[in-house]
């Protein structure tokens, strides 16, 4: 009786799981790459596939250091991320997931560079500290651009990022900006004495760490 009741809950998860799947069918693929100019790519149920493997000009460890602030970057893949607004549009990406280290002044403000982020399958983001900053190929100018969690302030962060070289050397350029913000922190903590961002503002240049 027992393995027959095991028996019908798998049969019961596969189904559900079927079903699941079925819910979202992707009904285009696009270039990533050609974004501006492919109608598709803001479709329902679109897939943004980095065909060219863009992402890789960027994934890996990267650091910026000054004599009171170090930032590290760690840069991942993530493919085929589902993404959903209301109740009836939806899309995929292939997006990159950032993850750092911050320290000011010898102290540790944030460190997930060790942190395993489970893959997002349900497409909601929880604008909070559990927020998974991501981007996507961005345009020709910067190539990629998404959110970035600034988690010490609680302040999602928009921000701007391109591989480019300075006499030989990769660096990575990171525009983090103040002009698109979301605050998701009790309102006690934005005074005007405080600064908004614990994360630097950009243009700042990191170098590749090997």
């Amino acid at each position: 009786m027992k393995n027959i009741k095991q028996i019908i809950h798998l049969i019961i998860l596969c189904c559900m799981l079927q079903t699941y799947s079925q819910q979202y069918p992707v009904l285009t693929v696009t270039n990533q790459v050609l974004s501006t100019t492919d109608d598709n790519y803001s479709m329902k149920g679109n897939y943004s596939k980095d065909i060219g493997n863009i992402r890789n000009q960027v994934v890996g460890s990267w650091r910026y250091q000054t004599p009171d602030l170090l930032l590290e970057l760690k840069i991942e893949k993530r493919d085929k991320e589902l993404y959903r607004m209301g109740e009836t549009f939806y899309d995929y990406k292939d997006i990159i997931i950032i993850k750092y280290k911050l320290v000011k002044n010898g102290v540790v403000l944030h460190d997930n560079l060790n942190s395993i982020i489970p893959q997002n399958n349900t497409g909601y983001h929880n604008y909070d500290l559990n927020f998974v900053s991501y981007g996507f190929y961005y345009d020709n100018t910067y190539k990629f651009g998404g959110f970035i969690n600034d988690y010490y302030r609680q302040v999602l962060c928009s921000y701007k990022l391109q591989k480019t070289n300075l006499n030989g050397q990769e660096k990575l350029l990171l525009n983090i900006s103040n002009g698109n913000y979301r605050i998701y922190g009790d309102a006690s903590m934005y005074t005007p004495s405080q600064k908004l961002f614990s994360l630097p503002l950009g243009p700042i240049l990191l170098d590749r760490v090997p």
